[in-house]
């Protein structure tokens, strides 16, 4: 029973060194917070309320689980957790026990307080929070103080320090206690890299060793030696876990960093030295057990780190258990018969509620005896800990054998029901599976997670690696592997139809976490003993993971692999599944390619097959993602005439689609590439009648079909027009919002594309530094992050851009173009003759007036040529301050009369495509001619006249120019009788048609602000600018 103290107006429940808050659901450790999923808290609220009273299981079970049929093995694992949880049995605490038959008992004291409610501690995250940060450790480290405060002061000199031991040593164990003490040191935090899920095939491959390290840093690369590039300005402790069966790639990768990198410090793991340049090699010894002549007590004995640990997982594996004199020497004996390997002395430690403490010695020495025949010392160390396993495992009833080295074959963590398929057989019950799962993980063979959403599993590397053997032994490997593959293959088909109706969380905790499996699976099935055909399916079936996770480089090489063994079929093949798979292959070839190598002839080829396959499979869907892939293609290419066609054959086919989403789709198609190529009227029109007619989607398949979330992306370009309409406000209010709702949502590749392609320049046409500087990290980030390359070299180009603002020519200037070219290198297109307009720009500036008149003639040849107007009065604008910034050969006057001449030009292209921005800048660029030539009220007339067609922007960098420049104009203009109108004052003559009022979303507000997103339907039917 419980005891209460005071009253006031919330419950509290201590017992031990933990606080429990029963209606805030949170358990305190002191002032820490204990992770502990859900269930597992509910649980501990209902025992410890009942403290001291049996509690039945079928009561647990009703009070956890009302509404679901359950296992009684799903308590157990719950149950078990929580006993960890709590550290049962370290220094001889004891909260839960089992009463055989009847239930589960809370035996620790426990007293009830009424308090005041607090708000419960805020925890901040440690170094390197994140995807890839290093696992919590739930227990203490034993014996190995010393060495974690030494190797503390030497990493930071040596750099490079492996740690290398037999498995089961504790060399995880170490390095997460060092990466604790001294994560705080690093700026970038800690980053931890298991490389135990992947196989040495797997590594054997460059590119996807690449993949995997890279993945864990929170980037994208192509090769290995990408990687000392990617860090170099990184302060960061990287940990490299279990290595040794990778070693020579483990040892390439950490060269590569520590080259590149002179910041980021390497803690790998291992059973071999990496013999890698700059390493430093600490070996682990056993823990400390007394000496064979010593005679000690209880006390004593536990003084030495073996014992302890023995004790400490003993009293945690049976709660009766005591330690006193009278144990000492069994102990002892156990612990030095295991040589004081930790994994060994815990594995022993579990099975003491079975044989008690004297069974275990017994047959720990039989065993020994029969392994090494007499001679135990003459064994290498890894002899010992197998020694141990065989004995763990032929404790083993038959199923759970079985199901244990079944288990062998998942390179990561798998769910409940990937048990069952994989490790059953028609011999066995779905419950023998789940009854032998909750018993593996009972004897520490098989590891738990209960938190998310629904337990996930786990073997030990050491114990995967003995059960891989006992599986290859029983001759059941290809069936097994076999087995898994087809479940993986099954089990992506499902994630596939459930993206349309799961949240994107929920999607990703369950099946994110399969990637290692998958690899796994594809390497088996492409491998000698595999099957090219499941390989083949399993590749089509991944394709939405790997975009949804953004890996897409590693699609981009696994498609590719499947494509090589099976070629598409030919054209006048019959439909047929062979048919279904290879268009779903080439259509995620060609748009993989799209994001991560840029404009290719690959990607045409890939995709008109697709196109072909979809048509002869009337297949809609897939119709509408090649036609979009293409339309992309041919975008980023700069062929906007040709993008026109394939948007109305896009939506030829949108028109028998269910999905209004798709007709959306068409019209921002078609809107963008009216805006490129100047028709800025009608493309605004295409766009906002798409916005009018959407309709939040049921789900969000749209996203795998098109990559982008359509109603963020047709503010893309919707931004864009409204600033050169004379919106800038609205233009920035658009962006600002867009790139907070792809945020939201949480998707990668429609973020990239609002940043890339929209957010950094329109805050650069409005003047808005402090905005271009979070956009272009962000952009940075992202690109970087998702191995996007044509973005991640726009976002070099606006980062160069911004240094040139701020003064840093010289650099800016290099990096301009540099990205510059490297975008032609790339064929990537899009805006690129704007760019290159900026750069010209830049470029006088500078001085360097004749390399800026030959950017921009390409410019405008381009922009002639292939019918790109978009940015044409631009252009016409920065070629006339270029000439005036270069005499030429006829002097001064000449250069004077050419540039008027191209503002001019510039002045009535703006007009002509009701372009209000860039006829201010051409009006700016005149009236300052003429203002030199001794001309002010003509300058003032023509200024004051299209500066008063504005409705807002007026704190915007043009505008603020214009102001000023009107301001100087009135002083220069002694004597005559004008006045200086207002900002957004009256015009005196007649002024070109007024384009019409931009059509925003109905939730964004006039002051720039927006609501969230979040109605059932959002028609947007327009809000006057």
């Amino acid at each position: 029973m419980t005891d209460t103290v005071g009253s006031s107006s919330e419950r509290l429940l201590t017992f031990g060194p933990f606080r429990l808050m029963p209606d805030r659901k949170l358990l305190l450790a002191g002032e820490a917070p204990v992770r502990l999923g859900g269930k597992a808290l509910d649980i501990l609220i209902l025992l410890a309320d009942r403290a001291g009273e049996v509690v039945a299981k079928d009561d647990l079970v009703a009070s956890v689980w009302p509404d679901s049929l359950v296992d009684d093995a799903n308590l157990r694992v719950h149950v078990a957790a929580l006993r960890k949880a709590l550290g049962e049995g370290r220094d001889g605490a004891r909260y839960i026990t089992n009463v055989p038959g009847r239930g589960y008992c809370f035996v620790a004291p426990v007293v009830q307080v009424e308090t005041a409610v607090m708000p419960p501690p805020q925890t901040s995250p440690g170094p390197g929070a994140g995807g890839h940060t290093p696992p919590v450790r739930l227990t203490r480290v034993l014996g190995r103080e010393s060495l974690i405060q030494t190797l503390s002061q030497q990493l930071p000199a040596r750099r490079f320090v492996t740690l290398v031991g037999p498995g089961g040593i504790g060399k995880t164990t170490v390095a997460l206690a060092l990466a604790e003490a001294i994560g705080a040191r690093y700026a970038d935090g800690v980053r931890f890299v298991d490389f135990a899920p992947v196989t040495d095939a797997a590594l054997g491959d460059a590119t996807l060793a690449a993949s995997v390290l890279a993945g864990a840093l929170g980037v994208a690369v192509e090769s290995i030696a990408d990687l000392g590039g990617i860090l170099q300005d990184r302060k960061m402790l990287l940990i490299l876990d279990n290595c040794e069966h990778v070693v020579g790639t483990a040892a390439v990768l950490a060269e590569a960093v520590l080259r590149g990198a002179p910041g980021v410090h390497i803690l790998a793991t291992s059973r071999e030295p990496l013999l890698a340049e700059g390493e430093w090699v600490q070996r682990l010894a056993s823990l400390e057990t007394p000496p064979v002549t010593a005679a000690v007590d209880a006390a004593q004995a536990l003084t030495y780190s073996a014992v302890a640990l023995f004790v400490e997982r003993a009293a945690a594996s049976d709660g009766t258990f005591t330690f006193g004199d009278a144990e000492v020497p069994l102990v002892i004996e156990i612990c030095r018969g295991l040589d004081g390997i930790p994994l060994a002395i815990e594995l022993a430690a579990a099975r003491l509620d079975l044989f008690g403490l004297r069974g275990l010695a017994e047959r720990l020495h039989d065993r020994f005896a029969l392994l090494v025949r007499g001679r135990r010392t003459a064994l290498p160390r890894h002899q010992t800990l197998r020694a141990t396993l065989d004995w763990s495992y032929e404790l083993l009833p038959p199923v759970e054998r079985s199901v244990l080295h079944r288990l062998a074959v998942f390179a990561g963590g798998f769910s409940m029901e990937s048990a069952v398929i994989v490790a059953g057989d028609a011999l066995s019950t779905r419950t023998d599976i789940l009854v032998a799962l909750s018993n593996l993980v009972a004897k520490s063979l098989l590891v738990a997670d209960v938190g998310g959403n629904g337990p996930q599993y786990r073997l030990l590397e050491m114990t995967r690696a003995y059960a891989m053997e006992k599986l290859s032994s029983s001759g059941e490997l290809p069936r097994v592997l076999r087995r898994h593959a087809e479940c993986h293959r099954d089990l992506l088909v499902r994630a596939e139809q459930e993206w349309d109706q799961r949240p994107t969380a929920e999607w990703l905790d369950v099946y994110g976490r399969q990637i290692d499996n998958l690899r796994a699976a594809l390497i088996w099935a492409f491998g000698p003993e595999g099957d090219t055909c499941l390989g083949i399916a399993l590749t089509a079936a991944a394709v939405p993971l790997w975009m949804q996770l953004s890996l897409m480089n590693e699609c981009r090489e696994a498609v590719r692999r499947a494509l090589e063994m099976v070629p598409p079929p030919p054209a006048d093949a019959p439909p047929g599944p062979e048919a279904e798979a290879a268009m779903r292959l080439l259509s995620a070839l060609g748009l993989s390619l799209i994001y991560t190598k840029g404009p290719a002839p690959e990607i045409r080829a890939a995709l008109g097959q697709a196109l072909t396959l979809a048509r002869r499979l009337d297949a809609v869907d897939y119709q509408l993602r090649v036609l979009w892939g293409l339309y992309v293609e041919t975008f980023n290419e700069g062929h906007y005439a040709q993008a026109l066609e394939i948007s109305d054959r896009f939506r030829a086919v949108a028109v028998r689609s269910a999905d209004p989403v798709d007709l959306m789709a068409a019209d921002r198609m078609r809107g963008f590439a009216l805006h490129l190529i100047g028709d800025h009227a009608a493309g605004r029109r295409y766009i906002e009648d798409g916005l009018r007619r959407y309709v939040r989607p049921a789900h969000r398949g749209h996203l795998v079909r098109y990559q982008y979330d359509q109603r963020v992306a047709a503010c893309v370009p919707l931004s864009v027009i409204l600033w050169i309409q004379g919106y800038p406000d609205k233009a920035a209010a658009m962006v600002a919002m867009a790139v907070e709702e792809a945020q939201r949502i949480d998707h990668a590749l429609t973020l990239g594309y609002v940043l890339s392609t929209a957010a950094c320049q329109v805050s650069f046409l409005v003047g808005d530094l402090a905005a271009v500087e979070r956009h272009v990290s962000l952009l940075q980030d992202q690109s970087t992050r998702h191995g996007l390359g044509p973005w991640a070299v726009l976002a070099r180009y606006f980062r160069h851009r911004l240094q040139v603002v701020r003064g840093d020519t010289a650099s800016g200037l290099a990096g301009m173009g540099a990205a510059l070219a490297e975008l032609e290198a790339l064929n990537f297109r899009l805006r690129l003759i704007g760019y290159q307009g900026e750069w010209a720009e830049a470029l006088g500036q500078a001085g360097l007036g004749r390399q800026g008149l030959v950017a921009v003639d390409r410019a405008l040849d381009r922009s002639e040529t292939q019918g790109i107007r978009w940015v044409m009065p631009e252009l016409l604008r920065i070629k006339g301050e270029l000439l005036l910034r270069e005499d030429g050969p006829d002097g001064p006057q000449a250069a004077a009369h050419a540039a008027e001449a191209h503002f001019q030009d510039a002045l009535s292209w703006a007009q002509r495509q009701g372009s209000l921005s860039w006829e201010l800048r051409a009006a700016l660029s005149l009236g300052r001619l003429w203002r030199g030539q001794g001309r002010p009220a003509d300058a003032h007339a023509l200024l004051t006249e299209v500066q008063g067609r504005f409705t807002e922007g007026f704190q915007t960098a043009d505008l603020i120019a214009a102001r000023d420049l009107v301001a100087s104009l009135s002083q220069d203009m002694v004597g005559q009788d004008m006045a200086c109108p207002g900002a957004g004052g009256a015009s005196d003559g007649a002024a070109p048609a007024r384009p019409a009022p931009c059509v925003l979303p109905a939730d964004v507000h006039p002051s720039g602000l927006s609501d969230p997103w979040d109605g059932e339907v959002v028609p947007f039917p327009g809000i006057a600018c």
